[in-house]
């Protein structure tokens, strides 16, 4: 274990040797000069943890050694407690003025010494652990504001890429939508034209009976008829509206029927509508009806998924 060293600088040998009995070699490791005039050169070589400094002495006096000590950068750190016989407050003002940390008067007690060189080397030692720590926290400071950059560019990233995705999803939304929206418009378009092909047939059929009941073209038209028919009975465009809304939304319907499972086919057709967010022109325009007729479906539908008043349907749907 290296113990604490001290530098004593006092031109009398008798106090040299009374501060290290006092102090003891067991706690400390000594260094004598007996005059100010080499102390740089001996703290350069012993580097001392403390310096006990004579205010009296011949050649460089305390006064001077203790400028020349805090002058210079790689020693002005070293504590110094001035020793001296003079009991004079200028002494003491310029001793603390100049930079030393404590102060005695001769004669120097025992106990009094111990006390003032242990709380110096504490305090020293205290310092330095504080610098430490201090480096340390800058050092970890930097270490955190570099990972904070990394993280900041890495969120950015992400977040570039996750505005990246949700554009793309929209954009997939939208475009299904449109397809949806197309294939119900062209659906509608060809049912009510096989409707009034139909009616037309019918009419035909009517007439034509009336002028020649016996006449072939009856049987052809019948056909037609049964024919035509047979198109509305497989018609799967119900189906391919539902497929292909579910690739939109797959949970939809699902959660409405978990709210009525007895709901209609055109109810979930009106319902996938007001998800999409159509207004009521527009759903109209499709199912081919009147605004009147659309608003006594919704009036229904309302009824079937047990709103209240209060509630509004179309925010109802759009929050499902």
């Amino acid at each position: 274990m290296n113990l604490p060293k001290i530098l004593i600088v006092d031109d009398r040998q008798f106090d040299r040797i009374l501060y290290k009995e006092y102090l003891g070699d067991t706690n400390y490791s000594f260094t004598e000069l007996d005059d100010g005039e080499n102390i740089l050169e001996t703290i350069s070589d012993e580097k001392p943890d403390l310096i006990l400094l004579d205010w009296q002495m011949p050649r460089v006096s305390g006064l001077e050694a203790l400028k020349m000590i805090k002058k210079n950068q790689a020693f002005k750190n070293i504590p110094v407690i001035i020793i001296t016989g003079l009991e004079d407050e200028k002494v003491l003002e310029e001793a603390f003025d100049f930079g030393s940390i404590d102060f005695l008067n001769k004669p120097v007690t025992r106990i009094e010494l111990n006390a003032r060189v242990l709380n110096a080397i504490s305090l020293q030692d205290a310092i330095r652990r504080l610098a430490s720590q201090t480096e340390e926290l800058y050092s970890l400071n930097s270490i955190i504001k570099n990972q904070k950059v990394e993280l900041e560019k890495s969120l950015e990233i992400k977040t570039q890429r996750m505005e990246s995705d949700r554009n793309d999803f929209e954009s997939d939304i939208d475009l299904k939508n449109k397809k949806l929206l197309s294939k119900e418009l062209d659906t509608t378009k060809l049912i009510n034209d096989i409707k009034s092909i139909k009616s037309l047939i019918q009419s035909c059929y009517q007439d034509l009976k009336t002028e020649n009941s016996e006449s072939k073209v009856l049987r052809k038209l019948k056909t037609i008829e049964r024919d035509i028919d047979h198109l509305e009975i497989h018609d799967n465009g119900l189906e391919d509206f539902k497929e292909t809304f579910e690739s939109i939304d797959p949970n939809f319907y699902k959660n409405l029927a978990t709210i009525n499972p007895k709901l209609t086919p055109n109810d979930l057709k009106n319902c996938a509508y007001i998800k999409m967010n159509l207004d009521n022109y527009e759903v109209a325009k499709i199912l081919n009806v009147e605004l009147k007729s659309l608003q006594m479906t919704r009036y229904r539908l309302k009824k079937k998924l047990k709103l209240d008043e209060k509630t509004q349907l179309r925010e109802f749907i759009l929050s499902i």
